[in-house]
Formats: C-alpha cells, structure tokens, sequence
C-alpha cells in the first residue's frame, strides 16, 4: 500500500517539476505503450482490456489535440490537428472493427511525431549545454583560471 502511494506521489513531483517539451514526450511516449497494451489485448482476446487501454490511448490524443495553439504553431498546430483527428478516427474503426493493423498504423504515426519531437528537444538541450559550456570556458578565461589555448595557467 504504502509503495503505491509513494510512487503516485512520485510520479505527481515528477510531472509537475518537468518542462514543457519533456512532457511532451511523457505523452507521446504513454500513447504508445497504451496503444500496444491494447493491441495485446486484442490479441488476446482480452477485451475489457483492449477497450481500457484503447481508451487511454484516445484520451492521450484527445489532449493532445486540445492543447495545440494555432496562433504560435501555425501550420504545423494545424498539421498535427488534422494528423490527431485522422488518429482518433482511425482508434474508432480499430474498436468496431477489432483491427489490430489499424492500431499498428496508430503506433507508428506517434512513433514518428515522438521520434521527431524528440530530435528537436534533444538538439535544443544539446545547444544549450554548448552555449553554457562556452560560457563557462569564457568566464575561466576572464579569471584568469584557463589560458586561450585551453591549459591551465597558474601563477604564483
């Protein structure tokens, strides 16, 4: 009992501490995994489980499509709409039709989207930790503490 509250409590920190683009991926990333939680179960023939993990899956996409912002995103924010309502529609048929082809083509479509908010993100942080490093070597350099050419300069 007390592991399961603790990890709640965890994962509430974790998701409320994390920045935007990290949640992004959270999303995308929980999408997935419910999408071939789903499959599974469909497999199975577990369809009380295919219909609860299919769920979250449309809940994931539904949220996603809810918080795009079309003044900042512009064709892409309409892009990624028309890109999440496709999806969802696509969810829709895979539960009338019990289709797991229909649910593969779902998981792949966030793997993309997630694979390339995930270069974008990951290039971003690198950039930046570039940015600092050089900073870093500057202000080191300004205190006397690194030579130009890198070596330690030390004085007595």
């Amino acid at each position: 009992m007390y592991s399961k509250q603790a990890h709640k409590q965890y994962t509430s920190v974790h998701v409320s501490t994390v920045d935007r683009g990290r949640l992004l991926l959270m999303l995308y990333d929980g999408c997935i995994k419910f999408l071939k939680h789903a499959k599974v179960g469909l497999e199975d023939n577990d369809i009380p489980k295919f219909a609860r993990f299919l769920s979250k899956s449309q809940a994931i996409i539904s949220e996603l499509m809810l918080t795009l912002d079309f003044e900042k995103g512009g064709d892409v924010a309409k892009d990624l709409d028309r890109l999440y309502d496709f999806m969802l529609f696509y969810l829709t048929e895979a539960n009338l039709e019990k289709s797991v082809p229909k649910i593969e083509k779902v998981i792949d479509l966030v793997q993309v989207i997630a694979d390339a908010y995930r270069d974008v993100i990951e290039g971003e942080s690198k950039a930046a930790q570039a940015a600092a490093d050089t900073q870093i070597d500057k202000d080191k350099e300004a205190d006397g503490t690194v030579t130009p050419g890198g070596g330690l300069s030390v004085s007595f």
